[in-house]
């Protein structure tokens, strides 16, 4: 029979695990998106702002990876990354579809 202590130790691993999960792969495809929207977004020349848009995604990973350990709710957490995710994703396919540059 599991005791208190024991189901709070799990639990603390899963959070921990679904945190690590978020702030490494998670995060690596969250900041691609933006990355990819910004990139098309900047009104300067295409290498200029694939230029812009990679020096500010080191900010943002940095950013994202500190924020998955800090918030309180892991499934906050994970709520909030999906929906930037499909909403970064639908810009983007948009701009895509739309030929280029929005």
């Amino acid at each position: 029979m599991a005791t208190k202590a024991s189901r709070s130790k799990g639990a603390g691993r899963w959070n921990v695990a679904a945190r690590t999960l978020a702030a490494i792969p998670a995060n690596y495809v969250l900041t691609s998106l933006a990355i990819a929207c910004l990139a098309r977004l900047l009104p300067m020349r295409p290498e200029e702002a694939s230029v812009a848009a990679t020096l500010f995604s080191f900010a943002l990973f940095a950013v994202l990876a500190l924020i998955a350990f800090a918030v309180r709710s892991v499934v906050r957490l994970w709520l909030a990354m999906v929906g930037a995710g499909l909403l970064l994703g639908g810009g983007l396919w948009l701009s895509i579809v739309t030929g280029g540059r929005l």
